[in-house]
């Protein structure tokens, strides 16, 4: 009979990491369709708000979760991402 060998921990850390990058891959989608289908759909471009001379919802619906997603990638890769040796095998 075979003995199953446990996972390593390389390979448990890059698991959770995906995880973690999933979910936030995850929230930056609903938020931005979410956020442009509510506030840019339909829209009149005779009363259209203003943000850095860009729609308001282009601003806060893909410009603020692009610089969230940025930010969070920076920080994630930096100080969470685990470093661990591989096995030999």
């Amino acid at each position: 009979m075979k003995v199953e060998k446990p996972y390593s921990k390389a390979y448990l850390n890059a698991r959770k990491e995906a995880w973690i990058i999933l979910l936030a891959w995850f929230v930056c989608l609903i938020w931005t369709v979410g956020y442009a289908a509510f506030t840019g759909y339909g829209a009149d471009g005779a009363t259209l708000a203003l943000v850095w001379g860009m729609p308001a919802w282009i601003v806060w619906g893909v410009l603020l979760p692009w610089v969230c997603a940025t930010v969070f990638s920076v920080v994630f890769a930096l100080w969470f991402i685990a470093d661990d040796a591989l096995d030999s095998d």
